[in-house]
C-alpha cells in the first residue's frame, strides 16, 4: 500500500469495531460516510416542511440510496438528492390537502408539483434525481411511483461552446500571473519562518516579529488577535505592514481567487472534470523514479462510473519548468502550509486544493476547487475582456471543453462516445477545424488533379481543331463523327492503353478516360460529362463517406477540374438542356456498373 505525504499507514479495526449509523435515534439526521470512512456530508430533515412521518420516510430514501449499500458515493451527490426532497416537501407542505404520510402522496400531486416547476436544467435535474428516490420512499403508492416514471422531456441542448485559442492562451497567461505572484509570496514568507525557527532573528526586532506573526499563523489560521476585540497588536501590524489579510495571513496561503487560478492551470493542463480536481488528494509521489525527475501518481477517482472503472492514474513528470509535473510541484508546495496547519488544528486533510477563506472567523480554509462566484471574481479582478472590452467569465467546464476540442482532440477521463457527442459534435470549434481541414483536402486533391487529368479537350465546332491534335484525317473524322466515342469520350488507342498491357484492349472503367492520354472530349461530349458531373454529385449525397471516398470520390474531382478549366457555369447550363435520353441512359448505365468488362 502506498502512503500519501502527511499521512500514516492504514491500520485495521478492531475486533470490536462497529461501523457507525447512518441516521441518528430521531431519523431525522442522515450521515453520509465516504468510502475511507469519512464523513462526507450530513443532512437534517429535522427543520424541513412536511410532517415528521413524512419527513422521517424522505430521510430514510436518502439513507437507503447514500448508505452501504446504495448507489451514491459522494457528498455532493447526496446533497442534490437532498435538495430535491426538501422542494418536493415544501411543496407538498404548501398543498391544500398536504399530505401528512407517504402514502398520502398521489400521483395527482406528483404531476402538480411537476407543472409548477419552471422549464429549465434545474428541474429537469430534480425530478431525475426524485425518480431514484421515490422508490426507496417506504408507503408510497405503487401508481404514484408509475407516475413518477414517466419520460423527462430533453431540455434544449447546451449553449456551451470551446472558448478560441486566443482567448484560452489570455486565461493561462492571467491564470500563470496570478498564481505564480502567489507562489513567490508564499515561498518568501516559508523562507522567513524557516530562518525564524533557526534563531537568525534577534528577539524583539522587526524580522523576529514578522517570525512570530508567521509561526501563530502556521498554528492557528491567523496572527495573533488576543483580547475581547480580537485586535492585532500594533506592534505586529507595524512590523506586518498592516492588519489587513494581504499583510498577514495571506502570507502563507492562497486566496480564494489564487485558487482558482490554479484550477485554471491544472484544468487546462490535464483536461480534468471540476469534481474529479474538487476532491482530488494530494499526488503519491517517486522521486526515485530516475536522475533528476519526479514522479506524482495522480489518482482519477470519477465516482459515477462502475466500480471497475472508477479509478484511474495520471504520472505527471516534473522534467523541468512549464511541464506538468511541475506544475502539480508547485501546487503541492503552495497549499502545503494550509494542509500543515488543518492537521495542528485538529482536522487533517489530503484535499489537493486548499485555500483560505477572506473574512472567515470559524471554517477558515475551503477544500476543493472554489465557487463559481470566485472565479467570477478572478476574471474580474483579471481584467479578461473581449476585443471589444466586453468582461467574458471564465468557465472551468468550458476550459475542458476547449482542451478537448482544440488541443488534445481525444477522450479525457472519458470514452470516445462522450468524447464525440458531448464535445466535438455541434461545437463551433470543431466545425470550424473541420472547415479547415476539408478545404485542405479539397486543395490537396485539386493539386493531384492537376495532374492526373490527360485527357485533351477540344470544344469548339471546327473540324479543323481536331486537326491541330493529330496529323491523321481518318482519325479527326472518326473523332468527329463519334466512330471512337465511349461513355465519356473518344478514344484515339484503343489497343495501347496505359491501364493495360501493351497491344491488349483496354478494359478500365471508362471514368478512368478521363486521367487517359488517348482520350478526346470534344463539344459533342459536353452534355454527357455535365450530367455524368451532376449524376456524382447527387450520388455523393446518397453514399456513406467511405464508401464515397472509396469507389467515386476521385472521378468526381477529376471530372470537377477539368470543366471548371474548359467551361463556364453557363456552358455548363446549356449543355444540360440538350442532354439525350441516350446519353441519359449511357451514364446511368456507366454508375450503376453496367459498362464495366
Amino acid at each position: 500500500m502506498s502512503v500519501r505525504r502527511g499521512q500514516s499507514k492504514a491500520a485495521l479495526p478492531s475486533s470490536d469495531y462497529a461501523r457507525p449509523a447512518s441516521r441518528d435515534a430521531t431519523g431525522l439526521v442522515v450521515t453520509v460516510f465516504g468510502e475511507s470512512g469519512g464523513v462526507e456530508a450530513s443532512f437534517d430533515f429535522s427543520g424541513l416542511a412536511g410532517s415528521e412521518k413524512l419527513r422521517r420516510a424522505f430521510a430514510g430514501a436518502l439513507d437507503a440510496r447514500s448508505g452501504p449499500g446504495g448507489a451514491w458515493r459522494s457528498g455532493e451527490t447526496a446533497r442534490n438528492g437532498y435538495w430535491a426532497l426538501r422542494a418536493f416537501l415544501q411543496y407538498l407542505s404548501a398543498a391544500e390537502h398536504a399530505p401528512q404520510t407517504a402514502g398520502e402522496v398521489t400521483p395527482a400531486a406528483w404531476r402538480a408539483w411537476r407543472l409548477s416547476l419552471p422549464n429549465n436544467h434545474t428541474s429537469r435535474n430534480r425530478v431525475a434525481i426524485l425518480r431514484t428516490l421515490l422508490p426507496y420512499v417506504e408507503g408510497v403508492p405503487a401508481e404514484t411511483l408509475q407516475a413518477a416514471d414517466r419520460r423527462i422531456a430533453q431540455g434544449p441542448a447546451t449553449k456551451e461552446t470551446a472558448y478560441t485559442y486566443a482567448q484560452l492562451e489570455e486565461i493561462k497567461s492571467k491564470a500563470t500571473a496570478t498564481f505564480n505572484t502567489a507562489l513567490v509570496r508564499i515561498r518568501t514568507n516559508r523562507e522567513h519562518l524557516r530562518r525564524f525557527y533557526a534563531g537568525e532573528y534577534p528577539e524583539g526586532g522587526t524580522d523576529w516579529l514578522v517570525g512570530e506573526a508567521l509561526d501563530a499563523i502556521l498554528q492557528t489560521g491567523d496572527v495573533p488577535r488576543p483580547g475581547k476585540h480580537r485586535d492585532l497588536p500594533w506592534r505586529y501590524a507595524q512590523a506586518l505592514g498592516g492588519r489587513g489579510a494581504k499583510r498577514t495571513w495571506q502570507r502563507l496561503y492562497l486566496t480564494g481567487t489564487e485558487a482558482f487560478a490554479l484550477a485554471v492551470l491544472l484544468v487546462a493542463s490535464e483536461s480534468w472534470n471540476v469534481s474529479v480536481l474538487h476532491r482530488m488528494a494530494i499526488p503519491d509521489h517517486d522521486p526515485a523514479a530516475g536522475d533528476g525527475l519526479d514522479v506524482h501518481l495522480v489518482e482519477i477517482h470519477k465516482r459515477r462510473r462502475p466500480v471497475r472503472l472508477r479509478y484511474t492514474t495520471n504520472n505527471l513528470v516534473d522534467t523541468g519548468p512549464e511541464t506538468p509535473g511541475r506544475l502539480m510541484s508547485q501546487t503541492i508546495e503552495a497549499t502545503e502550509v494550509a494542509r500543515a496547519t488543518l492537521e495542528l488544528l485538529g482536522r487533517p486533510t489530503d484535499r489537493l486544493l486548499v485555500s483560505r477563506r477572506v473574512g472567515a472567523v470559524d471554517d477558515l480554509f475551503c477544500l476543493g476547487v472554489p465557487a463559481a462566484s470566485t472565479g467570477a471574481r478572478w476574471a474580474a479582478e483579471a481584467k479578461l475582456r473581449t476585443p471589444d472590452s466586453v468582461p467574458f467569465p471564465v468557465s472551468l467546464r468550458r476550459i475542458r471543453r476547449t482542451v478537448q476540442v482544440l488541443i488534445r482532440k481525444q477522450p479525457a477521463q472519458n470514452t470516445s462516445s462522450t468524447h464525440d457527442s458531448v464535445y466535438l459534435l455541434g461545437d463551433p470549434a470543431t466545425r470550424a477545424e473541420a472547415q479547415k481541414t476539408i478545404a485542405t483536402g479539397l486543395a490537396d486533391a485539386l493539386d493531384h488533379a492537376r495532374v492526373i487529368v490527360k485527357m485533351r479537350t477540344v470544344l469548339g465546332d471546327d473540324a479543323n481543331e481536331l486537326l491541330e491534335l493529330s496529323d491523321d484525317p481518318e482519325l479527326a473524322k472518326a473523332i468527329r463523327n463519334g466512330d471512337l466515342d465511349t461513355a465519356t469520350a473518344a478514344c484515339t488507342d484503343f489497343l495501347h492503353s496505359p491501364f493495360a498491357e501493351p497491344g491488349r484492349p483496354c478494359t478500365a472503367s471508362f471514368l478512368w478516360c478521363l486521367r487517359c492520354e488517348n482520350a478526346i472530349a470534344t463539344r459533342r461530349h459536353l452534355p454527357r460529362l455535365v450530367y455524368l458531373h451532376r449524376a456524382l454529385n447527387e450520388l455523393r449525397a446518397t453514399l456513406e463517406p467511405a464508401h464515397w471516398d472509396q469507389d467515386w470520390r476521385e472521378h468526381f474531382v477529376v471530372l470537377d477540374h477539368l470543366l471548371a478549366q474548359h467551361t463556364t457555369s453557363a456552358e455548363q447550363d446549356g449543355a444540360v438542356l440538350v442532354v439525350t435520353d441516350a446519353d441519359r441512359s449511357m451514364i446511368d448505365r456507366l454508375l450503376q456498373r453496367g459498362l464495366d468488362a
